[in-house]
């Protein structure tokens, strides 16, 4: 009995080495799940109803998965992503044209692969959403009118 306990006891101290000298091989990896996207069947809102779709479909192709998603009423920002993976979207931005939402989406994401706006951050965007440019000119053409349309009266 004594010799095994040794062993054990050898054992133990090797998997320490190990762990000490290797911490990133024992690292538990960080798994993201997938978006807890806050509409539920029939709420009725057609704003988190489009951009629960949007964001499962993007983030599906694009091999990402936000935390978590939020409609917001932004006067300034169309969308944000927070370092913790959470999306915020303008809730105004859906009236805004399919493509210009998918481009807002497709923006967002991208933050999940590259937290900046670096050319990395771009290649990313530009090669799920070739038509960027249209779509932040067409943002920047539109900004007010889609900040006045009013809100439903139960989200005022």
């Amino acid at each position: 009995m004594g010799t095994s306990s040794g062993l054990v006891l050898e054992v133990w101290d090797f998997l320490r080495g190990l762990l000490r000298d290797l911490p990133d091989v024992f690292r538990k990896p960080v798994v993201r799940r997938p978006a807890r996207l806050a509409s539920r069947p029939g709420s009725g809102d057609p704003a988190r109803a489009l951009f629960d779709a949007r964001v499962r479909h993007w983030s599906a192709a694009m091999g990402v998965s936000p935390r978590r998603v939020f409609l917001k009423n932004q006067r300034t920002l169309w969308g944000s992503c927070s370092s913790r993976g959470n999306l915020n979207f303008n809730r105004a931005l859906a009236d805004a044209p399919p493509e210009v939402v998918d481009y807002v989406v497709i923006h967002e994401l991208a933050h999940l692969k590259e937290m900046n706006h670096s050319s990395r951050f771009w290649a990313v965007v530009g090669s799920w959403c070739p038509e960027q440019k249209q779509s932040r000119l067409w943002l920047r053409q539109n900004a007010s009118w889609l900040q006045r349309r009013p809100l439903p009266k139960d989200l005022a």
